[in-house]
């Protein structure tokens, strides 16, 4: 036999064309199989297909997990109903549902059609979630405890459920009716004296969110405890299911996507850059510039009003793109403060105030460095405008850094309590409407300018 080392996609299909079965069932024994993966994505499809009959059945159902969704689709189309039911109910209960959501209608109904009546109905439940809801990201396969167990029966109840579950590090004790009551991590449980009652050495304090919650409610949870998994419960506070923390690293993943497409005035893209469309990327991006272009009239019609300002004083036309642009990157960096802080630090509209408030001297203190500076570099490299254009100009300066410090700071909480993501109060739209209000500030401290 051949050593088996890193391979290229070259020597894998070599192997599978000589049917060098020990070959290809040692290498992905031996390598990690988020690597693999990526050999198997870029095989033909006749080639993929041989794969998967000679891998072992556990390595195909954990490879299948790590593929492209566009390799995943040649894979089902091309497979028999009883290979996909060998196949897929190998799988974890929530990399299934990840899968399923990302294939054509057809090939999910074809491979409902192939799987076990109990798996068609833990698929249809899943689909039965909202998408972005702890419900559609849970994985059913974990551990349960009753609370009348000792630590014995404790460890039988784990050997029987371990094999299917995605983790054990932490079980969940129920009671009677299987409702939480609580959460024991299996350190606890091996050091523990065999007689001793699962309830004298659970944790009482468990965390869990109910299946209609956000997704990002299990991730703000998962980091905040800094816990590995976290239960999904009904209403009726019955575990249906948990979360792991290798499920949250895709969703922030996701969010983080999501938030920087609505920062940039982008409708969220489904996939990837390179695997979306021209015609999807196009349709994610003109509503926002059709609306941030026809917003712009509001900036024109104020320059409009004031055209006889700008006869009288043909310089402030000099200095409109810079005061536009310095408010535009004011607002955009307070709403990126304050984003993060809703985030991260989990401030909510309670901190209105006090958020105010901060974003006041913060913009001042600003807006007192900004003024002399701005002052100094037209007084001194633009002789021909006049000092007191300069202080005028640096005067407008200081009050677009109060303006737009307090518009970039307010408008993510007022989506929230619109209920809406906070990130689509970002950059684009604070950027039109600090324009707005540097512009009408800019030409009325001119007005009051040209009366001293």
């Amino acid at each position: 036999m051949e050593e088996i080392i890193d391979i290229t996609v070259s020597q894998l299909t070599t192997w599978i064309k000589q049917k060098e079965y020990k070959n290809i069932r040692t290498f992905f024994d031996e390598t990690n199989i988020v690597d693999g993966a990526l050999l198997v994505d870029e095989l033909a499809t006749e080639d993929l297909l041989h794969l998967f009959k000679i891998v072992r059945k556990d390595v195909g159902a954990e490879l299948i997990s790590y593929l492209d969704s566009d390799t995943i689709e040649r894979l089902t189309s091309n497979l028999t109903s009883s290979q996909i039911q060998i196949l897929l109910e190998e799988m974890y209960s929530d990399d299934l549902n990840e899968i399923l959501s990302e294939l054509p209608e057809a090939l999910v109904t074809k491979v409902l059609q192939a799987v076990s009546p109990e798996m068609r109905k833990q698929i249809n439940e899943f689909f039965s979630y909202e998408p972005n809801s702890c419900g559609s990201i849970m994985s059913v396969d974990f551990v349960t405890i009753r609370e009348s167990y000792t630590v014995a029966q404790a460890m039988r109840a784990i050997r029987r459920q371990g094999k299917l579950a995605e983790t054990i590090n932490w079980c969940y004790v129920v009671d009677d009716d299987k409702s939480l009551i609580g959460s024991i991590g299996l350190k606890e449980i091996l050091f523990a004296k065999d007689e001793v009652p699962v309830v004298e050495i659970m944790d009482h304090d468990v965390y869990y969110v109910y299946t209609h919650d956000d997704q990002e409610e299990a991730a703000r949870l998962i980091s905040k405890y800094d816990i590995t998994c976290i239960p999904v419960i009904d209403s009726a506070k019955q575990v249906l299911g948990i979360i792991t923390v290798d499920d949250i690293f895709d969703v922030v993943e996701e969010e983080a996507t999501e938030d920087i497409h609505k920062m940039a005035a982008m409708s969220p893209l489904e996939g990837s850059y390179v695997e979306s469309s021209i015609k999807s990327i196009v349709k994610s991006r003109l509503p926002w510039l059709m609306v941030l272009m026809i917003s712009a009239t509001f900036t024109g019609t104020i320059i409009s009003n004031n055209q006889e300002l700008l006869v009288l004083l043909p310089s402030l036309a000099i200095f409109i793109p810079m005061l536009m642009d310095t408010a535009g990157n004011a607002g955009s960096q307070a709403s990126a403060m304050v984003i993060r802080g809703l985030i991260v630090d989990d401030m909510s509209v309670r901190d209105f105030f006090r958020i105010l408030f901060k974003e006041t001297q913060v913009s001042m203190l600003l807006g007192i460095v900004l003024f002399g500076i701005n002052t100094l570099r037209i007084g001194l490299f633009m002789p021909d405008v006049g000092w007191g254009i300069a202080v005028m100009v640096s005067l407008t300066i200081f009050l677009t850094i109060i303006l737009a410090n307090l518009v970039g700071g307010s408008l993510p909480l007022l989506a929230i309590v619109l209920k809406q993501d906070p990130a689509s109060m970002a950059a684009p739209l604070i950027t039109t409407l600090v324009d707005a209000l540097s512009l009408s500030a800019y030409f009325l401290i001119a007005t009051m300018f040209l009366r001293l």
